[in-house]
């Protein structure tokens, strides 16, 4: 039995937790999927932010060595497919940015978008230029990290300074060598 002198203690302590437990979730945010399937993260303010996700739809079962998602110093995601880049995402504290979002993207967070003229490809997305081979149209540089191609094979032999070498007999990737700091790399 709790003694008489004690009550006042108890009953100011289960006070001030439940003010923490309510003031807690005042401020929480929740995660939701959208009837597209994107993650987003909610916010009791009303406003949300897409949740930053490393796959893609439909990604195969076998690494083919034309498909990559690159990382580029924790700010900036690009989906790379067939040498083309297929999409991109600028990083906030692991966070997918979208922002004025008005026909062609111009401004993500930070980042300023700039496309070409002629071919309204994306030349800048920030401080990352993205260079492009005049015949093919695959990306040959992102910022200072060239992507090269096997000549035979058509699958990425180089980003930055990371090399990858493939079977002659059955085109699987067989070694990796080299580092670029800064950037990860995910074959798909």
């Amino acid at each position: 039995m709790i003694e008489n002198n004690m009550k006042p203690f108890y009953l100011g302590l289960s006070l001030l937790l439940s003010t923490i437990v309510s003031i807690a979730s005042v401020h929480a945010q929740q995660n939701a999927v959208t009837d597209d399937g994107r993650r987003v993260i909610l916010y009791m303010d009303g406003t949300w932010e897409y949740a930053l996700s490393y796959e893609r739809p439909g990604r195969p079962t076998e690494v083919n060595g034309k498909n990559v998602s690159l990382r580029l110093n924790n700010e900036l995601m690009i989906w790379i497919e067939d040498g083309k880049m297929v999409d991109f995402s600028v990083l906030h504290d692991d966070l997918r940015l979208y922002d004025k979002m008005d026909g062609r993207l111009k401004c993500i967070g930070d980042f300023e978008i700039e496309y070409d003229f002629h071919t309204e490809r994306i030349k800048r997305i920030g401080p990352y230029a993205i260079d492009y081979d005049f015949h093919t149209d695959k990306i040959n540089k992102i910022g200072d990290y060239p992507i090269k191609y096997d000549f035979h094979t058509d699958k990425i032999s180089q980003i930055g300074n990371t090399y990858f070498e493939y079977s002659f007999f059955n085109e699987k990737l067989t070694e990796v060598k080299g580092h670029t700091p800064g950037v990860e790399i995910n074959f798909y």
